[in-house]
């Protein structure tokens, strides 16, 4: 009898992404940007097989969009032949971003593959041996969105060891992302799985231990708003217990520094800031993307960023970088001075800057949102922009007040 089963749990692989970080990069750094998500796959098939786990579950977003690139069909289908090598089977579920309507024609999968080809919840047996130790439990979406809830449809069948379940949905409450195939705690709860393999969300989180409801995350950073070590869980159960350990897949993270900036006499000066920020990860040793914030409060930063020794600096302290191993790469600076101008009395002026800064005042984020609506549900941008979070919206109104305002008190100050 088995009484035990090891599997790896992983989500949103996002083959053949497009990588959303502003600017223009050198060849060397985009040929790393483009395979790194391949990459993280295939140290994804190495760790089941050093693992020698049972299965590998792959709950939605395997691709990132509907109609798959050959390339990226190629590659996964040529992982599951190597699992197949080592007697370990692949349970499939396709996500809102590469559901099954968009793909006119997929490459069959070797044997070992299991998908889940119905938008209605079935249950896969899984052997060992001869033995029914195992149901997989899951769906996949036919169409781009899933709004419906999708939980009462898991239904335990027989009585093999272990029920196990993969969903790609999203917590109702969750404002951050969209809400997809949407579920309460509560309702996990009642259907009495033993492990609840989740998708979606990229950032990994364990929503529950007794039942183990985790989200693994994606298996690579592709955006700034993707921080952090990115990978799968290897699971192990024995129908008492359960452990679980975080395996880091990617090939490199988006990490972020930021330093407040005193004492600072030259433009020149900036060359031992930026390193000095690159000193603050270094010891993580292992290669970034690095977005770096640097504070000030007396205007410097800005004059120079605006004179173009910023970027230059950027530039010379990237090309120092050898890209080949641990390498980090600073991709954008953000720079926040403290305004040489006091908001609240430009505020009470009965001039255009202050009827400005009023309205703004008066703005809320479902406003800028609604705007911003068609460029965010244009099909064509969102291969390129990720939606904002309401944090990001905040911020953005902030910068371009700011901006706005020191604009027109420059132009103002031009014509004295």
């Amino acid at each position: 009898m088995h009484s035990k089963i090891r599997f790896i749990h992983s989500a949103d692989l996002h083959l053949d992404s497009l990588f959303k970080s502003k600017g223009h990069f050198p060849e060397r750094l985009l040929e790393q940007l483009r395979k790194s998500t391949f990459e993280a796959f295939d140290r994804l098939v190495d760790q089941a097989i050093n693992h020698q786990v049972d299965f590998v579950l792959l709950v939605g977003d395997l691709f990132n969009e509907s109609i798959r690139s050959l390339k990226a069909q190629v590659y996964l289908r040529s992982g599951f032949q190597k699992l197949d090598k080592f007697g370990i089977d692949v349970f499939v579920s396709y996500g809102n971003h590469d559901y099954l309507q968009g793909d006119r024609y997929p490459i069959a999968f070797p044997a070992n593959v299991h998908v889940f080809s119905s938008q209605e919840v079935e249950a896969i047996p899984f052997y060992k041996g001869e033995e029914h130790i195992a149901n997989i439990y899951g769906f996949s979406y036919i169409e781009r969105e899933i709004r419906k809830r999708k939980v009462q449809e898991y239904i335990k069948k027989d009585s093999p060891h272990f029920h196990i379940a993969m969903l790609h949905g999203s917590l109702e409450s969750n404002t951050e992302h969209d809400v997809y195939a949407p579920f309460l705690m509560e309702e996990l709860y009642a259907r009495r799985m033993d492990y609840w393999a989740l998708g979606h969300i990229h950032q990994r989180q364990v929503l529950s231990e007794d039942p183990p409801v985790v989200y693994p995350g994606n298996i690579q950073g592709r955006s700034k708003r993707e921080t952090g070590d990115k990978g799968c869980y290897f699971i192990q159960l024995d129908g008492v217990n359960h452990t679980r350990t975080f395996l880091p897949l990617h090939s490199f993270t988006y990490e972020t520094v930021t330093l407040e900036c005193e004492n600072l006499n030259s433009p020149h000066d900036l060359e031992a800031v930026l390193e000095q920020a690159k000193a603050q990860v270094q010891q993580k040793q292992k290669s970034m993307m690095l977005e770096v914030t640097l504070l000030s409060n007396n205007g410097v930063l800005t004059k120079w960023q605006e004179e173009g020794f910023l970027d230059e600096w950027i530039e010379v302290v990237n090309e120092a970088e050898n890209l080949e191993e641990d390498w980090i790469y600073i991709y954008q600076v953000h720079i926040e001075d403290q305004p040489y101008w006091e908001e609240e009395e430009l505020k009470r002026g009965q001039h255009f800057i202050g009827e400005l800064l009023r309205e703004i005042d008066g703005l809320t984020e479902e406003e800028v949102m609604d705007w911003l609506a068609p460029l965010f549900g244009h099909r064509r941008a969102l291969k390129y922009i990720d939606q904002l979070t309401p944090e990001e919206v905040r911020s953005e109104m902030e910068f371009a007040k700011v901006s706005l305002v020191e604009q027109l008190l420059k132009r103002e100050d031009q014509q004295l």
